[in-house]
């Protein structure tokens, strides 16, 4: 397993684990039963809120871990290795770099 699949495997779990914990919250839960009424007041029965909602909310809760765990990790690289599995950062080439003369 490379570098870069620890860091975004680690990343998204820990990002769905915390959106599973907010949808328990009864408020939370309140909304997003709100949000399927107003669907399906609007005809998009098939549509569920929680579905969209989710989604988007997981993605940004993977993306925000990432970059904290980043931003920690820039001061202090041990926090990195310990919130993503690993401290190393991959390093990308550009597609269609030229070569060094």
């Amino acid at each position: 397993m490379t570098i870069q699949s620890i860091r975004t495997f680690i990343a998204a779990l820990v990002g769905v684990l915390i959106v599973r914990l907010i949808a328990l919250l009864p408020a939370v839960a309140d909304a997003i039963m709100w949000a399927d009424d107003v669907f399906a007041e609007a005809g998009y029965g098939g549509l569920s809120a929680l579905a969209l909602i989710q989604a988007a909310i997981t993605a940004l809760a993977i993306l925000l871990y990432q970059k904290i765990a980043q931003w920690l990790g820039d001061r202090w690289p041990s926090i990195e290795k310990w919130m993503l599995g690993n401290s190393a950062r991959p390093h990308y080439e550009p597609r269609y770099a030229k070569a060094s003369r």
